[in-house]
């Protein structure tokens, strides 16, 4: 980014703008859930997810049932998007992931 001067001067929050890079951090992802076949089982296999997901640098926050969609199972992640990509193809992460069809993201920007 070209410097601003303002008055002949640099202008005071250009190194602030451009140190305020913008980048995914949330992933909120939504998909048709493995059937578990209880509460109880159901949130064991997220607990077991989470164990996975730290081993990528990525945070399971939350999870659930969504309402008015076709899926019925989603959950929050918060991560680099590097360590998020990195999931893809790990058998481990594809195993542990409790959504087994239909899994779309919605990808997050944060400064």
């Amino acid at each position: 980014m070209e410097p601003q001067l303002r008055g002949g001067e640099l202008y005071k929050y250009q190194e602030e703008r451009e140190s305020e890079e913008m980048r995914f951090k949330y992933y909120v992802v939504y998909g048709k859930g493995k059937d578990y076949g209880s509460a109880e089982a159901t949130t064991e296999a997220f607990k077991k997810f989470a164990e996975v997901l730290k081993k990528y640098k990525i945070e399971l926050l939350i999870w659930g049932f969504p309402f008015g969609t076709t899926e019925d199972t989603m959950y929050v992640l918060k991560g680099e998007i590097e360590n998020y990509q990195s999931l893809y193809g790990n058998p481990d992460y594809s195993e542990a992931n409790p959504i087994e069809s239909g899994q779309r993201t919605n990808m997050v920007l944060v400064p």
